[in-house]
C-alpha cells in the first residue's frame, strides 16, 4: 500500500507569510534564512495535525550548503519526537564531479533519507547518470528525477539513463505534467518501473503552474493513483501544493481525504 507524505516545500511561501510573490528563488532564501529548530517544530506540528505519518524535507529546511550539522540533526530529531518518517530530500542541485554530490548526500544521510527526489544539472545527461549511480552507490542513496520542462516521456526517462543504472529513477510530478501538457497517466504507465517516488500535484490549467487542491484542477491524479495502486506499486505518494498567496494546509488537508477515500 502506498505511503502518504507531505512535501514541506509546500511551505516555499510561508516565510514570506504568503506575500503573492511568484519567486520561488526568494521564498527559497527567505525558508533558508528563517528555518532554525523552533520554525521548523511549527512545521512538523501543523503536519502531523493535518494526518500525515511522513514528510519529504525540501532543502530550504535543512540546506546542504548553508545549514550546518546540527540543523540538519534537530531536523531528524524534530520529525522523529512528531512521527513523521523522512521519506526523501527534495530540491535541486548542480554538479560536474563526484565529490560535488559528498555535500547534498551527505546531509541526506544525516537526515535518514533514502531518496533523493529533485533535480540534478550540469552536465548533459549522458554523463550526468553514470557519475549520479556512481555518488549513489558511494553514499547508499537513490535519485528520482523530478520532471519540469520534459514534455514526454522520452525526455523523462533519457535524463536517467532509460533505465540503465539502479540507483536512478524517476520521481514524477503530475502537476508538471499537467503544465506541459503530458498525460500524467501515460507518464506514469511509461515510468512505473523507473517510479521511485511519486509528486502527486494538480494544477489549474495547461500550460501554467498555479498549483491547486489534488483532484480539482486538469491532471488525471485519481487516474494516477488507482493505475499505481492495481499495478501493485507501492511507494510514497507525496502530496504537493505550492501557492504563493495562500496557507495551502486547507487544500492539502481536502487533498490528504480524497486521496485516502481513492486508495480505499
Amino acid at each position: 500500500m502506498p505511503q502518504l507524505s507531505f512535501i514541506s516545500a509546500n511551505y516555499v511561501a510561508r516565510a514570506m507569510n504568503y506575500n503573492g510573490v511568484e519567486d520561488w528563488m526568494a521564498h527559497d532564501a527567505a525558508t533558508i534564512q528563517s528555518t532554525n529548530a523552533e520554525t521548523f517544530a511549527a512545521v512538523a506540528r501543523d503536519v502531523k495535525n493535518a494526518g500525515f505519518n511522513a514528510i519529504d524535507i525540501w532543502t530550504g529546511h535543512a540546506n546542504y550548503a548553508q545549514h550546518d550539522a546540527q540543523h540538519v540533526a534537530d531536523v531528524k530529531r524534530i520529525c522523529a519526537e512528531h512521527g513523521l518518517q523522512i521519506t526523501s530530500y527534495a530540491g535541486g542541485f548542480s554538479v560536474q564531479k563526484l565529490e560535488d554530490f559528498d555535500a547534498p548526500f551527505e546531509a541526506m544521510g544525516a537526515l535518514g533519507a533514502p531518496i533523493f527526489a529533485g533535480g540534478i544539472s550540469g552536465l548533459p545527461d549522458e554523463e550526468l547518470a553514470p557519475l549520479v549511480q556512481a555518488a549513489c552507490e558511494k553514499h547508499d542513496v537513490r535519485w528520482g528525477f523530478e520532471n519540469h520542462p520534459q514534455k514526454t516521456t522520452a525526455e523523462i526517462l533519457s535524463k536517467i539513463g532509460n533505465g540503465e543504472y539502479s540507483h536512478c529513477g524517476v520521481a514524477l510530478d503530475t502537476g508538471w505534467c499537467g503544465t506541459q501538457g503530458l498525460d500524467a497517466l501515460e507518464a506514469a504507465k511509461a515510468v512505473r518501473e523507473q517510479l521511485f517516488i511519486l509528486h502527486l500535484k494538480d494544477v489549474e490549467a495547461v500550460g501554467g503552474h498555479d498549483t491547486c487542491a489534488v483532484g480539482e484542477g486538469v491532471v488525471p491524479c485519481e487516474a494516477v493513483v488507482k493505475y499505481l495502486l492495481d499495478s501493485g506499486w507501492n511507494g510514497t505518494i507525496c502530496i504537493e501544493h505550492e501557492p504563493y498567496n495562500r496557507d495551502p494546509m486547507p487544500e492539502i488537508l481536502r487533498s490528504l481525504e480524497r486521496v485516502q477515500n481513492w486508495i480505499g
